[in-house]
């Protein structure tokens, strides 16, 4: 099948992708979803509920599930946890199923339905997504969170580092002008991300709870082999065999 790549730069553009068919779509969601979700699983949550509104949530809370979830970056009031991966590192944690609802990340998901896979990426697991998006062998779809709906540069980043990666080793190939824009915009950045990334809105706006250590973890590259996939209403660990 046709290796493709697209890129969606916010919730809003999604919808209008020209992608169809079956192709795999893979979520980012840096500062902070995707990022969480594969530290989550790495630590040991055994899966993760996305819900998109708070209400339900909360009726989730009352079932007897943990919940992590925030808005507009602070935990709610009911939630156990807030976003930041850090908060996932409990050991009471591991083997949990965890309610999740959060700003962007969890409206990109329910939106990316129409897609025959689905997966999470995030800086930490950029070769295993790759990796997992060759292995499927169709063309893919990188849907940037953003933000209420407006592009931006960590999601944009991520999108041109895949792109990067999906062409230069696994013959993947674009016509997307938002596949080059973040291609190139990923090269000027790659060298000096750290520096780069100082640009970005969100990292200003969530300064009060990503400070430099997770800011750092959140764009370390490669540090996870896991590929948290979305499955039948629950993000879990992808199966090596699928």
């Amino acid at each position: 099948m046709n290796k493709t790549i697209e890129v969606c730069l916010s919730t809003k553009l999604y919808s209008d992708k020209l992608t169809k068919g079956k192709f795999n779509t893979v979520i980012t969601d840096i500062f902070r979803a995707t990022t969480s979700v594969v530290a989550a699983m790495d630590y040991g949550v055994k899966a993760i509920i996305p819900v998109e509104n708070v209400e339900e949530a909360f009726a989730f809370k009352e079932q007897g599930f943990i919940v992590a979830a925030e808005r507009e970056g602070k935990k709610l009031d009911f939630a156990d946890i807030g976003n930041s991966a850090t908060e996932f590192f409990q050991p009471h944690l591991k083997n949990q199923t965890i309610v999740y609802s959060t700003t962007n990340g969890v409206k990109a998901i329910h939106k990316a339905r129409d897609a025959q896979n689905i997966a999470m990426g995030a800086f930490l697991n950029i070769s295993a997504v790759a990796e997992w998006l060759d292995k499927h062998s169709m063309p893919a779809v990188i849907f940037c969170s953003g933000w209420k709906n407006k592009v931006n540069l960590e999601d944009t980043l991520f999108a041109g580092a895949l792109t990067e990666i999906l062409i230069d080793n696994y013959g993947f190939s674009t016509e997307c002008d938002s596949a080059h824009i973040s291609l190139d915009i990923w090269k000027t950045a790659k060298n000096d991300l750290m520096n780069y990334i100082e640009k970005a809105s969100h990292r200003h706006r969530l300064a009060h709870v990503i400070d430099r250590n997770l800011l750092e973890y959140s764009l370390t590259i490669d540090k996870s082999d896991t590929v948290p996939v979305f499955e039948h209403g629950k993000i879990v660990r992808n199966n090596k065999s699928n």
